[in-house]
């Protein structure tokens, strides 16, 4: 056989480039092996060249980006501080509110803030029978008071109420009130005694246009100071007062000053015991007792009006306070749904002396006498709402504001009161009262319609008709004043 004459260094050449050995002649594969490899250097260098580019172009994406990226968080730094700067500034912003509980303006923290709202209310009272009243049928503002409340450094109540209703003008509620604990706050100023009921129930709550006859035996404002709190997670309300002692159903509310050394010591308490529970007929009953309980001397002794704002009973002249002055008051409410119920009796227990002369004829006879006498009275009244709406001692919001374009009509309510006042008879005994200028007994029946229609608007209809027992305006004291009746319609809207 031959041997191969293939040359080694062409082989080994090959192989080092990495070339494949032709099958041809040595001589033609050694030129295409130099050939391809020059291509593929070239090839190669073209490549590297490329590379470098691309290298040079992403350096300078890159400090593009590096640039922007700073831009970007200086960007971020001023957007940043510009959010903190106004944060802060909104923080420091008031907070203004309006809805129909009023308007208020507040400071961020709410430690500071003052609230306007007011209450205006347009009767028109029309007797239907009364030959005695001393009052006659007509229009009038019953309550225009604007209300300014708020708040000083959190704690530090206030609350300034003028009234320019029934052709007066007179401070109605002035009072500061220091409100660190809930189980104990005091108040000071001029304010809502703490001790009827149906005088607590603010005037805008009300389901009569006028209070009911017992009244006539409780104050209405007072001046003095009032410890009062709640107990056991709200269900306990109490009161202890110690006040100027103002005449009952004082009509101007302007005894502020008092004029002797007397005072009064009012105490309360009141418990809705089951109002934080889920028993729905149980959480709207509400019972307690006040009293209170006092030495007056001197002072003016107040008159007892009717529904209508007549006088049926009033003292003879020269009658003062003399002494002891008591009351007892023990009250109550219901409510459940749409129905409501609210009763309190009122004793009067009061000491009086008369300067003066008893009897028409010669000689007249000379009296200085002192004695102590006893009034009562109750009330006790109920209402139904028929549009649904639940009943409360507070305000009614009707589930369907009135607006006669889409066929909303309000809420309706319907009640019924009856009230009585009864004069100690002993007083017509001993002349401290007159029977031909005074009753001895007034009792009312009431009813109302009352149209709410908004949480802000009330349309009140009263009817009342008051009985009486004595000779009040004749000169036997056996014949009865005649009866007194009248119809009360009363707007407001109240904030």
């Amino acid at each position: 056989m031959r041997k191969c004459t293939l040359p080694i260094l062409p082989v080994l050449l090959a192989v080092i480039v990495g070339v494949s050995l032709p099958t041809g002649p040595v001589h033609a594969q050694s030129k295409l092996s130099k050939d391809q490899k020059d291509r593929e250097i070239e090839l190669l260098k073209t490549e590297i060249k490329q590379l470098e580019q691309r290298v040079d172009t992403l350096e300078g994406l890159s400090q593009k980006v590096k640039v922007i990226d700073q831009k970007v968080d200086v960007q971020a730094q001023k957007i940043d501080v510009e959010a903190q700067t106004q944060r802060k500034q909104a923080l420091a912003w008031p907070i203004v509110k309006a809805g129909d509980e009023g308007f208020s303006l507040s400071s961020p923290n709410h430690d500071y803030n003052i609230g306007f709202g007011g209450i205006i209310q347009g009767d028109g009272r029309f007797f239907t029978s009364g030959a005695d009243k001393d009052v006659g049928s007509t229009f009038f503002l019953n309550r225009v008071r604007p209300i300014i409340t708020g708040s000083v450094a959190k704690y530090y109540n206030f609350n300034i109420t003028p009234d320019f209703g029934q052709g007066k003008v007179v401070l109605q509620d002035t009072y500061l009130n220091i409100t660190y604990f809930d189980f104990a706050s005091l108040r000071t100023g001029k304010f809502k005694a703490p001790l009827d009921l149906e005088r607590l129930q603010s005037d805008r709550d009300l389901e009569f246009s006028e209070r009911s006859e017992i009244q006539n035996l409780v104050p209405n404002r007072e001046t003095g100071f009032d410890l009062h709190g709640r107990l056991l997670d709200g269900r306990v309300f109490y009161d202890a007062a110690l006040m100027n002692g103002a005449p009952n159903n004082t009509a101007s509310d302007t005894y502020d000053v008092d004029n002797n050394d007397g005072k009064d010591f009012v105490g309360r308490i009141f418990t809705t015991p089951f109002e934080i529970g889920e028993n729905r007929w149980l959480k709207g009953l509400g019972f307690g007792f006040a009293g209170s309980y006092g030495d007056e001397r001197g002072s003016t002794i107040s008159s007892y009006k009717t529904y209508g704002a007549s006088t049926w009973f009033s003292y003879a002249s020269g009658v003062t306070a003399s002494g002891l002055r008591a009351r007892l008051e023990p009250q109550a409410y219901y409510y459940v749904g749409p129905f409501g119920l609210m009763a309190e009796y009122a004793h009067d227990e009061h000491s009086l002396n008369r300067i003066g002369t008893i009897g028409t004829g010669a000689p007249k006879t000379q009296i200085n006498r002192t004695d102590t006498f006893t009034d009562t009275g109750y009330f006790a009244q109920a209402s139904y709402l028929l549009t649904g709406e639940n009943a409360s001692y507070g305000w009614v919001k009707p589930y369907h504001p009135f607006d006669p374009r889409i066929g909303s009509w309000g809420g309706w309510e319907l009640a019924a009161r009856i009230s009585n006042v009864a004069a100690d008879t002993r007083q017509f005994q001993l002349g401290f009262a007159n029977p031909d200028a005074s009753a001895k007994t007034a009792t009312e029946f009431a009813a109302a319609v009352n149209w709410y229609l908004t949480s802000n608007i009330k349309w009140q209809f009263d009817y009342a008709n008051t009985y009486f027992d004595g000779g009040a305006g004749t000169t036997a004291e056996t014949r009865d004043r005649p009866n007194e009746s009248c119809v009360e319609s009363q707007l407001q809207i109240s904030f």
